[in-house]
């Protein structure tokens, strides 16, 4: 398994960012495992304000994240934060982390991709891999690994994080960054301590 460096993941970036895409009805299936402290009487986090980092600090200036970045924000939007103003101190932080690998594969064989990637979350980060069937002869399938992790601002401390992988639709792994935040937010905040299969319907 060859990881995909960010000289790859660029120039594919900004082609999902300018190139139109025909729409298409489909099922995607995501394998998502999330831990937090959140069960009832816990306070929901909904409704508190939030702001996007990444979970590596130095990607803050990139184009990649800047991408993620205003996904992330409408899908935390849509799940019932608030989004901190510019410059404005915000309740929660959410960091986030996004990395593809891509391989070659026979066709009718399962595929296991590993990834790397971490939020510095439980048992000292997030990785690991992703398994799925793939159709007959040979293709190149990328492996798209997103975490996302949610602390509170005041302290600090972790109170939800979770893991979501899935085949991109593309070489790059943006392009599966909807899909990936739409099944980590399925339900928020989900069953903790749980790996489960999410489907998210898409038009892409």
């Amino acid at each position: 398994v060859k990881p995909m460096t960010r000289h790859m993941i660029l120039p594919a970036l900004l082609a999902a960012l300018l190139l139109p895409s025909v729409a298409h009805a489909a099922t995607v299936k995501v394998e998502v495992t999330r831990f937090h402290i959140l069960a009832p009487p816990a306070p929901p986090l909904t409704g508190s304000s939030i702001t996007v980092e990444p979970a590596d600090p130095a990607a803050a200036s990139s184009l990649q994240f800047s991408a993620l970045a205003a996904v992330a924000n409408a899908a935390l939007a849509k799940a019932g934060f608030k989004l901190a103003a510019g410059g404005q101190p915000a309740d929660h932080v959410a960091r986030i982390s996004l990395t593809g690998s891509s391989e070659m594969v026979r066709k009718r064989s399962p595929i296991s991709i590993g990834i790397g990637g971490g939020t510095g979350g439980w048992n000292g980060g997030i990785g690991g891999g992703v398994t799925f069937p793939v159709g007959g002869g040979t293709r190149t399938v990328t492996a798209a690994l997103m975490t996302l992790q949610i602390r509170r601002a005041s302290d600090g401390s972790a109170v939800w994080e979770g893991r979501a992988s899935t085949i991109a639709p593309s070489i790059d792994p943006i392009s599966a960054a909807p899909v990936l935040l739409q099944a980590l937010l399925k339900g928020f905040p989900g069953p903790s301590g749980q790996s489960v299969t999410v489907k998210v319907k898409t038009d892409q």
